[in-house]
């Protein structure tokens, strides 16, 4: 067996089929889509993404690159079609290995594992989005959830990240602490309990932050989070004003929050 660099552009709607001595092993993946970008193997979806977790490279003000699979790889046997669907225009880039199997030998087994695995447990993410009200201010301390999951039967998430978050059309600057994101579990926060030891949550700089013009935008990989969200039971992000005071939006505008995050979809 031999093995190659994979990099390469997929265009959304288009088939591909891999050669018969080919395999393609996916281990990073990026999307220009701004809708769902469906990854699918041999009539199997096995990933889903969109651009605000992973992105197909870096840019002036998104300062993130592609999504590192980890054990939720994908792959493409030979002879097998794949292609994602997606906003239109879309592109979808893959990195990993080409592996090209000499006559008669067979994809190595734990390959074969995994692409058996694949459309059972693989890389997805939830969304959510919160509007506070055309040109009604978010008071101090006021707390809203953004996104809202509850696990449905048969089905499991893994909370794996990264974590993309961002507040529109705020009239004034954002700066440190103004504004955190806060986790729970089954309505349990995964946080401290009193102000006394701080504010609640996760700063939201560590998403993006503005330099007084422009706005960055980095994901971040959560730690120690909830590892797993079993059927039936919920999973909020909420955010929170944390900066002390009343913040109103432009004029004419709502403040409307953003939170996606990266998960591992299980069907069980």
């Amino acid at each position: 067996m031999k093995t190659y660099m994979l990099d390469k552009v997929l265009d959304t709607g288009t088939t591909y089929t891999a050669e018969s001595d080919k395999a393609y092993i996916i281990r990073k993946v990026g999307t220009t889509s701004t809708s769902k970008a469906t990854l699918e193997v041999a009539g199997a979806d096995c990933l889903e993404i969109l651009d605000e977790i992973a992105r197909t490279h870096p840019t002036t003000y998104y300062l993130y690159d592609l999504l590192d699979l980890g054990d939720y790889y994908v792959v493409v046997p030979p002879d097998k079609k794949f292609g994602f669907s997606g906003s239109s225009g879309s592109k979808m880039r893959i990195v990993g290995e080409i592996l090209e199997l000499a006559p008669g030998e067979a994809l190595p087994s734990p390959y074969m594992g995994r692409y058996a695995e694949q459309a059972k447990k693989y890389m997805s993410y939830l969304r959510g989005t919160y509007s506070h009200g055309t040109d009604t201010a978010w008071t101090a301390g006021d707390e809203n959830n953004v996104l809202s999951k509850t696990a449905e039967a048969g089905t499991k998430y893994y909370i794996v990240g990264p974590v993309y978050a961002k507040l529109d059309n705020l009239s004034a600057v954002h700066s440190p602490g103004d504004w955190t994101l806060r986790f729970y579990l089954q309505g349990a926060p995964w946080d401290i309990l009193s102000t006394n030891m701080g504010d609640l949550g996760v700063d939201l700089w560590k998403c993006y932050w503005n330099d007084g013009t422009n706005y960055y935008y980095k994901p971040f990989k959560p730690t120690n989070l909830p590892p797993e969200i079993e059927p039936g039971r919920s999973f909020v992000v909420s955010m929170i004003n944390s900066s002390g005071a009343s913040k109103s939006p432009s004029s004419g505008n709502s403040l409307t929050a953003t939170v996606t995050v990266g998960v591992v979809v299980e069907l069980l």
